[in-house]
């Protein structure tokens, strides 16, 4: 049997972002003796007209509807992907018979809807490397399921290295900067606008630390790649486990360059030793916010003074740092917004990157409180009302004149062109550690 693995993201800001989740499901497709071949949207000049022909030239069974993102989460030039994923289906419908099976975090997020819209024959609702991988066996045994969506079960061994024969590794390097590597799953935080906890759960599943280096080393090796991106939610927690996966970079002598999201809580400077001397050359901070009343209102398990001591190591260290923030959530007001700046300001941070609004999705705690909103694939925001009104005026006057920050919802530093001129000149890394070249005269 033929299986297409459809990756439909087009999104390139900030950087396009490699589908290792599809990858990890072409991996377990093909170890399970299917027939796989991949057609990623991402670089597509004519994304119809190639699909069609794809699906025209190798005659799938199954296509395999990989949906990463409902949106780009920028209120409030809010995009919302639907309307293009129901064009993608629509040529799939009509130049193939194969069943259609959705998948995907976006599709997980809200599966009963993307199934009503779309159409699809079945959708996988979590980690599908064995729920898919079943559900095409069924269908090969003339076995079909009754239910349309299939519950995955989360996946206890995740030694697995996603094969990604078949995607552009080398133009997603070119134009992200870096790979993407996984070396868990799941999260035991309580950010409560968050679905990592509903994707992946709450309990961590780890990779070993030579399995995860050994994926770096075969594209290093290989490729001559020579910049990941640790892409866990938090890399830097557990602890212990991190520092690990660090020292097996420096036991087998690898000269690679890496970055990754931390959460703003760094009391071990040893820790930060040893991901320095393994090759770290960035941190992105999952800030949020800087004042207290705003970090309890998303459950936050850091304090003012963890994200003020965590960017002084930096700072003492010279290692770049970039601060996450979502301007306008719960317990947010007029004062909490004018701290969270001027605190950051204080940080002297390499780059700052904001989202107005928090973007709502069904199952999260914050979602959850809130009866009178409908919450689904259309994009909806909680701003709190005690600044909504002013938020975009408030960060306007107080924001723009700053080179290093970035803020999509007011469209200020997003020069996609510059940013391809900067990646066609080999630029690696994110993009924004280029600001420290200009962000503290």
């Amino acid at each position: 049997m033929k299986v297409l693995v459809l990756c439909v993201n087009r999104e390139k800001f900030p950087d396009p972002v490699f589908p290792i989740g599809a990858s990890y499901i072409a991996h377990s497709v093909k170890k399970a003796g299917f027939e796989v071949s991949i057609f990623d949207a991402c670089f597509s000049s004519d994304v119809e007209e190639e699909l069609k022909q794809k699906l025209v030239k190798y005659k799938p069974d199954v296509i395999g509807f990989s949906i990463r993102n409902v949106d780009n989460i920028s209120f409030p030039i809010a995009e919302n992907y639907l309307p293009y994923y129901k064009d993608l289906i629509s040529v799939c419908k009509k130049n193939s018979t194969a069943k259609i099976v959705l998948g995907g975090s976006g599709f997980s997020i809200f599966p009963e809807l993307y199934m009503e819209e779309l159409k699809a024959d079945y959708g996988v609702r979590g980690e599908g490397e064995h729920s898919f991988v079943k559900l095409l066996k069924d269908i090969q045994n003339n076995n079909e399921p009754t239910k349309k969506i299939i519950n995955s079960v989360s996946i206890e061994n995740i030694n697995l290295i996603p094969d990604r024969i078949g995607f552009d590794v080398e133009q997603y390097f070119k134009f992200s900067g870096c790979l993407n590597i996984q070396t868990k799953r799941g999260c035991s935080f309580s950010c409560n606008y968050c679905t990592y906890p509903l994707l992946e759960g709450t309990s961590y599943r780890f990779r070993t630390k030579e399995n995860v280096v050994d994926e770096i080393e075969y594209w290093y090796n290989e490729k001559g790649i020579n910049y990941f991106f640790f892409v866990d939610n938090v890399f830097n927690f557990p602890e212990n486990f991190a520092k690990s996966i660090c020292e097996e970079i420096i036991r087998r002598k690898l000269k690679i360059n890496w970055t990754g999201f931390f959460i703003p809580k760094v009391d071990d400077q040893e820790f930060l030793d040893v991901c320095i001397e393994s090759g770290l050359t960035s941190i992105d901070f999952g800030t949020d916010a800087f004042s207290t009343n705003t970090l309890l209102g998303y459950d936050k398990s850091f304090t003012v003074d963890d994200i003020f001591k965590a960017c002084d190591i930096c700072n003492k260290k010279n290692i770049k740092f970039n601060h996450s923030l979502i301007f306008g959530g719960p317990n947010e007001t007029i004062q909490t917004l004018n701290e969270t700046i001027d605190n950051i300001n204080q940080t002297n941070p390499t780059s700052v990157i904001g989202f107005i609004g928090v973007r709502l999705y069904s199952g999260t705690p914050l979602a959850n409180k809130i009866k009178d909103i409908d919450i689904g694939i259309t994009p909806v925001f909680y701003i709190s009302p005690d600044v909504k009104d002013v938020i975009i005026d408030i960060l306007k006057e107080k924001i723009m004149d700053k080179p290093n920050w970035i803020v999509t919802g007011l469209e200020k530093g997003t020069n996609t062109k510059l940013f391809n001129r900067m990646r066609n000149k080999g630029i690696k890394g994110p993009l924004w550690e280029m600001f420290t070249n200009f962000s503290k005269n």
